[in-house]
């Protein structure tokens, strides 16, 4: 890479200026870490300053460099390269005011060395890997050639320590985006990640056509998953929930056994992972995937909503809707049956101590309806529990009316 020569290095000076904006990109909390450490930790790649320079990382700074000097060549102009590193000069304190830390060990010529050749691997990465899945055409590149290291890279892309600020990406990507047709910046990262949506399926088109502005790529990740129906509560705060009226069971609702006895039933609902539904007994949960990353997206998502009082607690309210009615086994195998929870390998213990596990040491107020977006379906599965025919339902299912030959007598109950 070319040096960029004499630069200014101010970004340390201004510590005023530097705390008047927000950070957006943060190392994850030490008591949040401690949970489960490996799930903050980078596999195979260091994006960012909070990684760099990891032994174990430093293997891959070949391949960076790799698919930079490849993106150079194709553009086909000697002195690109310099004009991207003078561009992010423009845009180092910017990027470094997004960091909760402040590096200052890292010299200025460093730091525009590390966003330019991070920036242009992931940028790189993208747009072959979408002429390959998306174009259909042959791309030769060993990062595909195995079956181990794109969805690795593909994990650590969306960690929350290991992110480049999305200004960064663009303007790299504006710089380099020259005889073909431009797809959206954002388009293009929300297909590179689709194979790591929870919930295996496709995005719809109005989630592509994403044109709002993201801090990283986590958070564009984590707006993909917003419902589409769902308005943030205007009303005042205050409104609460009465914990020992409405809020039976672990959390807010039953557990998955005790919802069943009392006449609720489960169905698997398309499409959004976040979008659960409540109508005429039937509690509609989309279908939930778990393998081996499911554990590491989960916990980076909710500890940028941790870390973020801006951003809307979505993965912070489904994940304790999860816990609340998920206890013992059994309620995995209701939910199994119904097609809610597909596993890779895991055992039903090992997915209940999963879901379990990834509130710990959350910080959310409980008894705050304003900021949980599945508030009214939780009021209303609750009220349903708590109805005449409910109980009804609940004593009755102690007694075997199909064995008896008297099940047309409630048909309801069925």
């Amino acid at each position: 890479m070319t040096a960029t020569g004499d630069l200014h290095g101010n970004h340390a000076t201004d510590h005023k200026h530097r705390f008047s904006e927000q950070w957006t990109i943060f190392r994850v909390p030490e008591h949040i870490r401690k949970v489960d450490q490996k799930a903050y930790n980078p596999r195979v790649i260091s994006i960012g300053p909070f990684h760099r320079n990891r032994p174990e990382l430093r293997s891959m700074e070949a391949q960076k460099l790799r698919l930079y000097e490849r993106l150079m060549k194709q553009i086909g102009d000697g002195d690109r390269d310099v004009g991207l590193e003078t561009a992010i000069k423009h845009l180092e304190g910017r990027a470094r005011r997004c960091y909760s830390e402040e590096f200052d060990h890292i010299s200025s010529d460093e730091f525009i060395q590390m966003m330019v050749l991070d920036g242009c691997f992931i940028v790189e990465l993208m747009r072959l890997y979408h002429k390959g899945n998306q174009q259909s055409q042959h791309v030769e590149e060993p990062i595909f050639a195995t079956r181990w290291m794109l969805p690795n890279i593909t994990r650590d892309l969306l960690m929350l320590e290991n992110q480049l600020p999305f200004f960064v990406l663009q303007e790299i990507y504006k710089l380099t985006t020259f005889g073909e047709e431009e797809i959206p910046l954002n388009k293009l990262a929300l297909l590179f990640f689709e194979p790591l949506r929870p919930q295996k399926s496709e995005y719809t088109e109005i989630k592509l056509q994403d044109q709002g502005k993201h801090h990283h790529l986590l958070t564009l990740f984590h707006s993909s998953f917003v419902p589409s129906d769902y308005r943030p509560s205007r009303r005042s705060r205050g409104v609460r929930w009465n914990r020992h009226e409405n809020l039976p069971g672990k959390f807010w609702l039953q557990e998955v056994r005790m919802l069943r006895r009392s006449g609720i039933k489960f169905k698997s609902n398309p499409g959004n992972l976040l979008n659960i539904e409540f109508e005429n007994r039937e509690l509609r949960i989309p279908t939930l995937f778990i393998d081996d990353c499911t554990g590491p997206l989960f916990r980076n998502l909710l500890a940028y909503e941790q870390c973020n009082a801006l951003a809307a607690p979505y993965f912070t309210c489904y994940a304790i809707f999860l816990n609340s009615i998920i206890d013992v086994p059994e309620d995995i195998e209701i939910l199994q049956d119904a097609g809610i929870i597909v596993q890779s390998e895991a055992l039903d213990e090992e997915v209940v101590n999963f879901v379990n596990s990834i509130t710990k040491e959350l910080v959310f107020d409980l008894h705050d309806r304003n900021d949980c977006y599945i508030a009214q379906q939780i009021e209303d599965v609750n009220a349903f529990c708590g109805s005449w025919k409910s109980k009804c339902i609940y004593q009755l299912s102690r007694i075997d009316f199909v064995s008896l030959g008297l099940s047309f007598l409630f048909p309801w109950f069925k």
